[in-house]
């Protein structure tokens, strides 16, 4: 064979192995991040369109809408009328609710819920829609939730436009969502529709863009994911997103519905995080194929659910992920346990083969297990590192806290660069280890995390089962294939494996094979890691791609990666370039404004005011707000913010909350304080605490009742007893309050409006520049002490 010759045979093979590897990861991830087409206004009228539904959006995110504004009180009304429109008779449910949920302050607020049902002709049950129709302060939230809300609007215009359903539909509008799942609660409480409910089907946002995932769901989910995999056009979704979603902490309105033991879906889009919560939350920002996805599948389950006999169902639990496209499978949780055995036996099946033809031993298996997971570790603190760095002196991202508008080239570049640490560190455990060991060491570690997640995480059980099982089968197939090495060859340590002697077409047809099912259901763990977590936890996500580069160390052995830094280099380069283009291309315009902290914070009882902000930079026009840089050190507390600058400001004639006792009385040691908070200048918005070391046994607001423990509730550092109040009547609340009779007791209020004192600004703010994101931004406090 001539030099020519010679060097095809080596490199053909290899070089296909590593374009047909890229094209199934681009295609994998193309699925994951484009979402459906879409519908014409023109579309038929039993069809979903989002043009039709973009018409409820422009009304309902014209204005930011927190619960208790006059904005909130508009988009309440517009619900109403195209309610009324539909020609289904709709309800507004006026409640008190409280939460003890997230602890101190405790949540409540007055919730204006929008009930609407749609009566079948033979129910079985009730189909609950639900999406919720407030905003934060500050965002026209478009996506969050007017999407929602647009999408029960034109899914209910689409049923209405055929046959009735067989069973009752359910549409809820929800209030104070954004306040703690307040008006979902109180509906459970208190609406008699509740238990009527047989399965709730929640639309929420956390961004502008990106597929609708289904990301949890209620108990019983075999059924409901079953009637998903059937009927809905391209379902994204997995068992592994709600074990790690319950994790996370995530709440939505559909969390009353599973504390109900309801069973239930929950959709959301999550791209383009960099409008979440943010006065840029806007129909302009907003992708209405997102809008398409989630109508799509609303519509779709809505009639599915609507023509099903809601009494018969199956009351388990499943296991359930996408494979190539639309395709949905799923199984029994109770399978679990029997696939980690069979899985378990086909690795040591392989471990078996690979140690009769000499091409590993179990010593050398373990130490390549403890060498992967030292890459794990290494390549997860690089990435996370470069992250922490890039966030700490790059001026886009030290504003820009969660992630920046250019998001998708981060991701690439830190996915590329996890990528080359991964390769770099394989080609230094191949200078210690063959090729086979640490192959079969990474898949050990692989197989320990399937047993971890089987015992102690079900749902996410397939995610290290399946790929690990193929990847199994392709290491099983090559070593079958290639045995050993032509003597001719000269021995060499650690020993190359698959052999260092040109591969045939065979051998790459099979990697390619074996690599389809792992692609499909391995890479999209990394991608939806790096969109939901954002560039502050980009450790995660790094070392979930070095976790899936583990399942192709045989291909990576095939591209030279064990003996050659060109697989590393492959990586690194097209990482660097990727990582310049997103440090010089995420800069604020008019398009993408940069946010800006800035609030006014009144103390009534000092005489004093303050400009606050949370910000660590500050732009020219923040700035002016802090002369000369006599920035104090913070004194003035909002609850769940960080305050990081205050300085003085002219004091506004503002008149402070207000506090009338009703009732004041000693019985047996135990204070009684009956009293009606207000805000004279009409905040929706009010925080009460006890700011005294007292003991608080018991209080009631506004209706709610609240039991302490036994020994009663007291200030702990700088938590305190107290509550936040959303949608605040103007003629106040009542409060009853039970203390230890120990001392003075101190009350604090403090209101907030959504809006900066406009004769105290310094300057109209620049078009390039927005208020910063949701709690303190744009926002007027005014605070007053009580003591008795």
């Amino acid at each position: 064979m001539n030099d020519k010759g010679l060097l095809r045979a080596r490199w053909s093979p290899r070089l296909a192995v590593g374009l047909a590897l890229l094209a199934l990861i681009a295609l994998r991830v193309a699925q994951l991040g484009r979402p459906p087409d879409v519908a014409p206004a023109s579309a038929p009228t039993e069809a979903f369109s989002a043009e039709r539904a973009r018409e409820h959006i422009d009304r309902i995110a014209a204005e930011p809408r927190p619960t208790g504004t006059e904005a909130h009180r508009r988009a309440r009304a517009y619900l109403l009328a195209r309610l009324a429109e539909l020609g289904v008779r709709a309800e507004v449910q006026s409640a008190s609710v409280l939460s003890r949920q997230w602890g101190l302050p405790y949540d409540a607020a007055h919730v204006e819920n929008v009930v609407a049902l749609l009566p079948g002709r033979d129910s079985t049950g009730v189909v609950a829609l639900v999406a919720h129709y407030d905003s934060v302060p500050g965002s026209p939230g478009a996506g969050d939730d007017g999407s929602g809300v647009a999408v029960l609007l034109e899914t209910l215009r689409a049923l209405r436009s055929g046959a009735p359903p067989r069973n009752d539909v359910l549409f809820l509008f929800t209030d104070a969502e954004e306040g703690g799942i307040l008006g979902g609660r109180a509906f459970m409480a208190e609406h008699p529709l509740a238990r009527q409910v047989r399965i709730a089907l929640n639309f929420d946002a956390r961004g502008a863009g990106g597929v609708v995932a289904m990301f949890d769901t209620g108990p019983g989910d075999a059924w409901p994911v079953r009637e998903l995999a059937r009927v809905a056009p391209y379902p994204v979704a997995s068992s592994l997103f709600p074990e790690v979603a319950r994790r996370m902490g995530h709440g939505t309105d559909l969390i009353v519905f599973k504390g109900a033991g309801i069973p239930g879906l929950n959709f959301a889009f999550s791209d383009a995080a960099a409008h979440y919560h943010a006065p840029s939350d806007t129909v302009s920002n907003l992708d209405l194929r997102s809008v398409q996805h989630a109508g799509d599948q609303a519509l779709s389950l809505a009639r599915r659910f609507g023509a099903l006999d809601l009494g018969q169902r199956d009351r388990g639990d499943a296991v359930y992920f996408n494979t190539w496209g639309a395709h949905m499978l799923s199984h029994p949780i109770g399978w679990v346990p029997w696939i980690a055995a069979l899985v378990g036996g086909l690795f040591a099946g392989v471990v078996a083969l690979a140690r009769r033809r000499g091409a590993a031993s179990l010593g050398r298996i373990f130490a390549g297990s403890l060498a992967f997971l030292a890459l794990l570790a290494g390549v997860a603190a690089a990435v996370g590192g470069l992250a922490w760095v890039l966030r700490r002196v790059h001026p886009v991202l030290r504003v820009m806290l969660f992630e920046p508008y250019n998001a998708p080239a981060y991701r690439l570049a830190l996915a590329l660069l996890a990528l080359a640490a991964s390769a770099a560190g394989y080609r230094l455990v191949r200078r210690r280890l063959g090729a086979c060991d640490a192959a079969l060491g990474a898949l050990l570690v692989w197989l320990l995390l399937l047993v971890a997640a089987s015992l102690f995480m079900p749902g996410a059980s397939f995610y290290f089962a399946w790929p690990l099982a193929f990847a199994l089968l392709g290491v099983a197939a090559v070593s079958i294939r290639r045995g050993e090495a032509p003597a001719a060859q000269p021995a060499a340590w650690p020993p190359a494996w698959p052999p260092a002697w040109p591969p045939a077409w065979a051998d790459a047809a099979l990697l390619v094979v074996a690599a389809a099912p792992a692609v499909a259901l391995a890479v999209p763990g990394p991608y939806l890691l790096f969109v939901a977590l954002g560039l502050p936890m980009a450790a995660v996500p790094a070392l979930a791609v070095a976790l899936v580069f583990g399942l192709f160390l045989a291909h990576a052995e095939l591209l030279g990666g064990g003996r050659s830094r060109r697989l590393a280099l492959a990586f690194a380069l097209p990482g660097a370039l990727a990582l310049a283009v997103a440090c010089a291309t995420g800069g604020f315009s008019e398009a993408r404004p940069r946010p800006a902290s800035l609030a006014y914070a009144l103390d009534a009882a000092a005489g004093t005011a303050h400009w606050l902000s949370a910000d660590r930079d500050l732009d020219p026009w923040t700035a002016a707000h802090f002369a000369d840089d006599r920035a104090q050190a913070p004194s003035f507390e909002v609850p769940f913010v960080r305050v990081t600058r205050q300085a003085e400001a002219p004091v506004a004639a503002l008149p402070p909350p207000s506090l009338t006792v009703l009732g004041d009385a000693v019985r047996g040691g135990v204070r009684s304080l009956r009293v009606r908070i207000a805000s004279p200048r009409g905040a929706p918005w009010l925080l009460a605490e006890v700011a005294s070391p007292t003991r608080v046994l018991r209080a009631e607001v506004d209706g709610q009742r609240v039991e302490e423990s036994s020994r009663g509730a007291q200030v702990k550092g700088d938590v305190r007893w107290g509550f936040t109040y959303m949608g605040l009547p103007p003629g106040g609340i009542e409060w009853s309050l039970e203390v230890e009779d120990s001392g003075p007791v101190e009350i604090r209020l403090m209101d907030q409006t959504y809006e900066l004192p406009r004769d105290l600004v310094r300057a109209p703010r620049p078009k390039d520049i927005m208020g910063g994101p949701f709690r303190l931004a744009d926002s007027t406090f005014v605070r007053a002490s009580f003591s008795f």
